[in-house]
């Protein structure tokens, strides 16, 4: 046996022993959590990591009380998902970097490399636009089948990453009352085209948003659509828009050099678009623009 495949049959043996639910940790002494995911499988699977920190005077504040890495699967049809921990670890003093990076490369080299698309959902209305505001913050855009049910009152739906089909998503809710504590749902998404209009929707809101004056919410709203759709033109020229007016005028240009390789008519459209005045001066707009 390789090295490789050793360093795989152990991993597959720790994921087939029952973990212990997101949902069941005890939080009490948790004063907030973070979590991220490491890739996709090419498949409805995801890993993740989920970390909680301590409250002040508990512990040491800059390392975790608690550390779980692993995978939420939805079988080949089933839509019920499946949470299997690689990594526990609990308690003041249970941080262990090196565990961490173990897990996290362990589960790399069982194939979770792939990229998914982010999305973040802000809470409250947005730009006083009811219709906008129930697409962004309702799951029936996905047109979901989870029969797993959804978190209970209390816990808003505060994000999404799309796995890189966009035919499933992992769904994360945050404590509406505590922020910063996180669920996990994975579900299928039957809409094929859920996440190019969801990624639509954070572009239009984006700009009403900055058109009622508030910009720091415009921006992110821009950012999510682009990171959303990244091969949509329009998302990416918006982004760009929101990035110069902001002061980020070396990222406002990245973008706006994609929007136009994706679509050339905004080259024409960036030239009299006064959102674009201060990179008017800059040479390589001038290049971009002949």
């Amino acid at each position: 046996m390789s090295y490789h495949q050793a360093v795989v049959f152990l991993l597959l043996s720790l994921l087939t022993v029952a973990p212990a639910s997101a949902q069941n940790i005890n939080d009490i002494r948790q004063a907030r959590q973070e979590w991220r995911t490491i890739g996709w499988n090419n498949a409805c699977s995801v890993a993740l990591v989920h970390l909680a920190y301590p409250r002040l005077g508990d512990a040491i504040q800059s390392e975790p009380i608690m550390t779980r890495v692993g995978t939420l699967s939805i079988a080949p049809a089933e839509e019920t998902a499946t949470l299997r921990w690689a990594l526990e670890a609990d308690g003041a003093l249970s941080w262990d970097a090196r565990a961490l990076a173990a897990a996290e490369r362990s589960l790399r080299e069982a194939d979770y490399t792939r990229a998914g698309f982010r999305e973040t959902i802000r809470p409250g209305p947005d730009a006083d636009q009811p219709g906008l505001a129930a697409t962004l913050h309702s799951t029936s855009t996905l047109a979901a089948r989870a029969r797993g049910g959804w978190p209970a009152p209390g816990w808003r739906w505060a994000g999404a990453e799309f796995n890189p089909l966009a035919t499933c998503a992992l769904l994360v809710y945050e404590d509406a009352s505590r922020g910063s504590f996180y669920r996990f749902h994975l579900v299928r998404v039957y809409d094929a085209r859920a996440r190019i209009e969801r990624a639509r929707a954070h572009t239009t809101n984006a700009r009403l948003l900055f058109d009622a004056g508030d910009v720091e919410s415009a921006a992110a709203e821009a950012a999510t659509g682009a990171g959303l759709a990244p091969e949509l033109a329009v998302t990416r020229y918006h982004h760009a828009a929101m990035l110069a007016m902001t002061g980020h005028p070396n990222q406002a240009m990245a973008e706006l050099a994609a929007a136009v390789r994706i679509d050339p008519k905004y080259k024409e459209r960036a030239r009299g678009d006064r959102d674009f005045d201060d990179l008017a001066k800059r040479e390589d707009f001038r290049l971009l623009m002949e």
